[in-house]
């Protein structure tokens, strides 16, 4: 057990040197996403995401991961129109748009999980509020979490688990927020 967490640490360290400054502004969207998810308000986290995928964008785009950065940049854009209407229509161009930048550039399977991702994060951030809006960014994150495993990121890895878990924190503080405006008769 010790050797592998040495052996993680080693392998962030070798990726951290790699590119710092990539690496650097990739840190800084981790915490900047952390912090939007510790938000109870659908709003701010909204904005908070934004700037996160907007960061990642430059991280991705830095270490010449086209793909990932124009989801990312993509889905900055769709956090920040997310937070102005909840319109069918303009959902389902970023669900599309999301889809047209993926398929073409996939040659494995496990490429096409992070979009269906992206699908479940635009619904919840279009169509969701609340606990509902986190239960499907959830399950984003989920999908999000498989792809980093099975592709080896350990950085996305960690990113996606600190955010499932300060999500699932901030999902249990608004369901007992909940319980105690509605008390069962």
């Amino acid at each position: 057990m010790l050797n592998q967490f040495i052996a993680i640490f080693e392998a962030l360290n070798v990726l951290f040197w790699q590119d710092p400054t990539a690496q650097t502004i990739g840190f800084i969207a981790l915490f900047v996403g952390i912090s939007g998810f510790l938000h109870r308000e659908d709003q701010k986290l909204k904005y908070y995401l934004t700037a996160f995928t907007f960061l990642m964008a430059i991280h991705f785009f830095m270490l010449s991961l086209w793909t990932a950065a124009l989801l990312a940049l993509l889905g900055s854009a769709r956090n920040y129109v997310s937070s102005v209407t909840n319109n069918v229509w303009v959902m389902s161009i970023f669900i599309v748009v999301a889809w047209i930048i993926t398929i073409p550039n996939s040659s494995e399977w496990v490429q096409i999980i992070p979009v269906v991702g992206v699908s479940f994060g635009t619904w919840a951030l279009f169509k969701e509020k609340g606990l509902r809006m986190r239960f499907f960014m959830s399950l984003g994150t989920l999908c999000w979490l498989s792809h980093n495993h099975l592709v080896g990121s350990i950085g996305g890895v960690i990113i996606e688990g600190l955010f499932l878990v300060v999500n699932a924190r901030t999902m249990i503080k608004l369901f007992k927020e909940q319980q105690s405006q509605n008390p069962p008769l």
